[in-house]
């Protein structure tokens, strides 16, 4: 097993070319040290040529997989854990000969766009970036295969208003206030979902509605540019730390959940079928017995900053394991692992196809055969004689004091 062993990397805001599915698209700079190898450097965005899809595994050359995910994001943070344990937890899954190598980055689009060209085979993103990975098989069949979380609404569909707003009675009350007010969400995702539906069923209209990264919303917050914004978590929880918002519904006031999802690429999965498996047998194994075990929680946390700069172990905590309390839309379960597409993630799912489609981000208003596929999840799962759900997290009854 080969391991990439230390990273950095920093977000740069490009204009996206037409063919980027969901524009502005960023790029990311990742660079990573490989003992006993020489440093190298992975330039990954719409600059970059083709690469080939997996290099042939072999003594002299190993087999090499490319996983994009978003550090930041609570609904993915699997993949902060399996990182972050690195070979010692590789190498009881995958092969001796497999290279793997995780590739940060700042939003769903960036790691759609680097599957669709064959520079990632598997990637960790939230149920819009994956609805819409999905949609483009005249580049490359990319397939759901399992489900990284599920919530009621508690990971992406979180609703802030700036500091001084006035104090509100109900969830309700506060969407009211955005009439006529300048509000921002990340567009085409699950907080533009969220942020459309609520406004639209509310029949208000902000008197500026901006698309804007979750950086830019962050530092607009700050300086008193926005009265309101749907940001994830990790963020949210980094926003109401400093004091420059605070958080006054969620999703699960208005009954609208959330998903993280994990994609991979067909050919992959058909020439490789057992290193498909194994990926999902790794991602299983961490879901029950890191993110849902509160006892590894310390680490879990500790991990994710590790890859989050910027970020605090209590942001973190925060973000996963506290619970949202009651007056800020918290719901009694902070989230649940199904693992596969079970009827209430598979409607959720549905649900987005319409909504893109509605948005016209994709031209289907549901999804093609084999789109959602976990078949291998839920192989694995029978196998291991695993019951599913995996398990949910409550959360701390003192979260948000």
């Amino acid at each position: 097993m080969r391991a990439k062993t230390s990273i950095a990397f920093h977000a740069l805001q490009a204009r996206a070319d037409d063919e980027d599915v969901v524009p502005p698209a960023t790029v990311v700079k990742e660079v990573i040290v490989r003992k006993p190898r020489s440093v190298a450097n992975v330039l990954f965005g719409a600059a970059l040529s083709a690469s080939v899809l997996v290099s042939t595994g072999t003594s002299a050359e190993p087999l090499k997989i490319s996983i994009g995910y978003q550090p930041w994001w609570a609904g993915g943070v699997s993949a902060d854990v399996i990182r972050g344990l690195g070979p010692a937890l590789w190498k009881k899954f995958l092969p001796a000969d497999v290279e793997v190598d995780f590739q940060a980055s700042p939003q769903g689009p960036v790691i759609i766009n680097n599957m669709l060209a064959g520079k990632q085979q598997i990637g960790y993103m939230g149920d819009m970036p994956g609805v819409v990975a999905t949609t483009k098989q005249q580049m490359a069949d990319i397939r759901l295969v399992a489900v990284t979380s599920f919530s009621a609404g508690q990971m992406c569909h979180l609703l802030l208003v700036r500091k001084d707003a006035p104090a509100f009675k109900s969830p309700e009350e506060a969407v009211q206030w955005i009439n006529g007010k300048v509000v921002a969400a990340p567009k085409g995702g699950c907080t533009d979902l969220f942020f459309r539906t609520v406004m639209k069923d509310a029949k208000i209209e902000p008197k500026e509605y901006g698309h804007q990264s979750v950086e830019q919303i962050v530092t607009n917050f700050r300086v008193g540019k926005l009265d309101a914004a749907v940001i994830p978590d990790f963020p949210r929880a980094k926003i109401e730390a400093e004091g420059s918002a605070r958080l006054v519904a969620t999703g699960f006031n208005f009954n609208l959940p959330d998903a993280g999802v994990l994609t991979m690429r067909k050919d992959f999965m058909d020439k490789y079928p057992e290193i498909a498996r194994a990926w999902l047998k790794m991602e299983m194994f961490v879901q029950t017995n890191y993110l849902i075990d509160p006892k590894k929680w310390d680490e879990v946390a500790k991990m994710a900053v590790q890859q989050n700069p910027g970020y605090t172990v209590e942001q973190v905590k925060a973000s996963l394991f506290a619970r949202i309390p009651a007056n800020k839309g918290g719901a009694p379960v902070r989230q649940t692992f199904p693992f596969v597409f079970d009827d209430q993630v598979t409607a959720k799912m549905l649900g987005a196809y319409k909504f893109l489609n509605d948005i016209k981000i994709i031209d289907v208003d549901k999804p093609r055969d084999g789109a959602i596929d976990d078949t291998l999840a839920r192989q694995v799962a029978t196998e291991a004689r695993t019951k599913l759900p995996l398990g949910e997290i409550k959360g701390a009854a003192t979260a948000g004091k």
